[in-house]
C-alpha cells in the first residue's frame, strides 16, 4: 500500500518554519513537524505545529534521539504527535533531499504512519520571488502487521 495523503500547513508551523530558516541562513537546519492526535482517518494530514531543532547538519545521534523523545512528550501532553520532518539544505540553490533528511524521515516513519518531509527551497526565500519557498511530500504509508 503506497498511498500518499494530501498535507495542510499551518500559518503557525508555516512562520516558526521560515523564522527559523532566516534566522541561520548559513547553514542547514531542521525540526520536527506536528499533528492534531487522532486525525489518521482524514484525507490530509495537517501540520499544526512545529518545533525547530538544529541549525547544522546532524545525522541520527543520540542527541537527536533525546530530542525526538523529548518533543514526544511534549506533543502528548497538548494531544499532538509527531507526523514528520522539516529541513532547509546549507547552500542558497540546494533544494534536494540529501541522506541526512531522508534517514530522518524514514526513523520518523518508523513510528508515524503518515509521516511528511518538508524541504525548503532556500533559492525562492527573496522578497522578490512570489513562490512558495516549501516543497512537501509525504512518504509511502508503511505496512503494518
Amino acid at each position: 500500500m503506497s498511498d500518499k495523503k494530501d498535507i495542510q500547513l499551518s500559518l503557525s508551523a508555516y512562520t516558526k518554519i521560515l523564522c527559523h530558516v532566516m534566522q541561520y541562513p548559513y547553514t542547514a537546519v531542521n525540526g520536527i513537524l506536528l499533528t492534531k492526535e487522532g486525525c489518521e482517518d482524514k484525507e490530509m494530514v495537517e501540520v499544526v505545529d512545529c518545533v525547530p531543532l538544529f541549525h547544522y547538519n546532524i545525522p541520527l545521534s543520540p542527541m537527536f534521539i533525546v530530542a525526538l523523545t523529548q518533543i514526544e512528550e511534549y506533543a502528548s501532553n497538548r494531544e499532538m504527535k509527531i507526523c514528520g520532518y522539516y529541513h532547509a539544505n546549507e547552500y542558497y540553490s540546494d533544494s534536494e533531499v540529501g541522506a541526512v533528511a531522508t534517514r530522518i524521515a524514514d526513523k520518523i516513519a518508523e513510528h508515524c504512519e503518515d509521516c511528511c518531509l518538508l524541504i525548503v527551497e532556500n533559492d525562492k526565500l527573496s522578497y522578490l520571488s512570489s513562490d512558495v519557498p516549501i516543497k512537501l511530500s509525504s512518504l509511502p504509508r508503511r505496512m503494518t502487521g
